[in-house]
């Protein structure tokens, strides 16, 4: 039962991953820059506000099953932000630029999680 339960959960987050790294495809061919890469910082912040405002509907909403969490959260959400993408796009960068870009995914990463959370508390609120 053990290994039927992880093959569930592993083909969740293997199709979750599927529909987050074609919505990231999607998301880098409409943002792309040739000068500084906006895309990869949208997709992150993005997933960041989503995955920062699910926990907060979902925890209070709902009794969410593992393989259902998995599949949003590791799969799609997992597959849609990256990190390695944010260091490549940095390395590349000269460092006035690269310094900018930590800037923004860091304090733009605590902002959407702030926001998100106010989102999903008064969502919750009104229901």
């Amino acid at each position: 039962m053990k290994n039927k339960s992880l093959l569930l959960n592993s083909l969740a987050v293997a199709f979750g991953g599927f529909i987050g790294g074609t919505l990231r495809a999607v998301m880098m061919m409409l943002f792309h820059s040739n000068h500084f890469p906006w895309e990869t910082i949208i997709v992150n912040l993005s997933g960041t506000f989503i995955s920062a405002l699910l926990v907060i509907l979902l925890g209070k909403l709902t009794k969410l099953k593992q393989i259902t969490a998995d599949f949003v959260m590791v799969g799609i959400l997992g597959a849609y932000t990256t990190y390695s993408t944010a260091l490549v796009d940095i390395s590349q960068l000269s460092i006035l630029p690269a310094l900018g870009y930590i800037g923004i995914s860091i304090v733009g990463g605590v902002t959407v999680v702030l926001i998100s959370r106010v989102i999903g508390h008064k969502l919750v609120a009104s229901w």
